[in-house]
């Protein structure tokens, strides 16, 4: 563990006895409440089950989850950890939590070991608001990483999660098989850097109650008409996050320029959807041109949260990369 860092509780649950109560949204969009961060678990009888699963339904679902609070100057960090394997790590967007992951999870914790985080300020992870910068992201992460794994990880990272793992990708390569990056313009500078004043105008009106439509923040049509009920349970995720000045994510100190990519070598990713109000159709294809050996993928079905809009769909496409890199899991179901 990195000196001066400290894990403040870390806890195990098998989930056939307790319910991790702020994940209980994953599968079947229970109806409870998330508890205060430092409510760990919640012990209930089979029949208590979240959703109405069955308890061999759930066990399977959740497994076993370590869950973790770190502290860092200026923020307390919580993260998650559940399945063996390979370490997967995923860091989320602007618009919500590490929660919204629920359906990768259950996708990829049967043969990886997921790790899922909470940026400092969103979902259970709390951050000084007078300190706060983005240029934090990726000191965190590197934080984490080092309490939690020996060797390189995969990253996922979402929107504003590129800004976490691309700059430490560059930074200290040796952390990373791979990098994912999904729905961002990614900190890598372009001309299509321009769409963060979108962006940021956009969040400052969710910060002060403004309602902003669904689809000015990213999904697509369709999926707004369709899910209304995942659109809920994505507003209530963002309602976890304290309202922080995200606007200094244009700093010029954040860019990485072309300089800093002279040796970049780690298979990059970097997807978008065609139907984004949000960065438009084609940000993810210029980011992909700024990073060196970048591939690029086109969601053509969905907007900013492919992930969340068509989960199968972006599994798949995730599980294809890691395995043409290298990195399949060494045991199958």
């Amino acid at each position: 563990m990195a000196s001066g860092y400290r894990v403040l509780t870390k806890s195990r649950f098998r989930s056939s006895t307790v319910w991790i109560g702020w994940n209980a949204t994953a599968a079947h969009l229970s109806q409870q409440l998330p508890p205060s961060p430092r409510t760990h678990g919640q012990t209930l009888s089979p029949m208590e089950t979240p959703g109405g699963m069955s308890c061999h339904t759930w066990a399977r679902w959740l497994k076993e989850i370590t869950v973790s609070f770190l502290n860092v100057p200026g923020a307390q960090l919580y993260y998650d950890v559940s399945g063996e394997g390979l370490p997967l790590v995923f860091v989320h967007g602007a618009g919500a939590n590490s929660t919204v992951f629920f359906q990768q999870v259950a996708h990829f914790n049967k043969q990886y070991r997921v790790i899922c985080l909470d940026m400092r300020g969103f979902g259970r992870s709390y951050a000084d608001p007078e300190s706060f910068h983005p240029r934090q992201f990726s000191e965190d992460l590197a934080r984490i990483l080092d309490v939690e794994v020996d060797g390189p990880v995969v990253a996922v990272c979402q929107s504003m999660g590129a800004w976490a793992g691309l700059p430490l990708a560059v930074r200290e390569p040796d952390r990373f098989h791979a990098l994912v990056l999904s729905g961002s313009p990614t900190p890598a500078y372009g001309p299509h850097h321009k769409v963060l004043e979108v962006v940021s105008e956009r969040f400052r009106r969710v910060a002060a109650g403004e309602k902003v439509p669904p689809q000015d923040l990213g999904f697509s049509e369709h999926f707004v008409r369709e899910h209304p009920e995942l659109i809920a349970l994505y507003q209530m995720l963002a309602r976890m996050n304290q309202k922080l000045d995200l606007s200094t994510i244009t700093d010029p100190e954040l860019r990485l320029m072309p300089e800093h990519f002279i040796d970049y070598q780690i298979p990059t990713l970097v997807m978008g959807g065609l139907q984004n109000k949000l960065l438009g159709p084609n940000t993810h294809m210029v980011a992909a041109s700024c990073i060196p050996g970048a591939q690029a993928y086109t969601f053509t079905e969905s907007g900013h949260s492919s992930y969340f809009e068509e989960p199968e769909h972006y599994n798949r496409v995730v599980e294809e990369f890691l395995h043409a890199n290298g990195h399949a899991p060494s045991n199958k179901e």
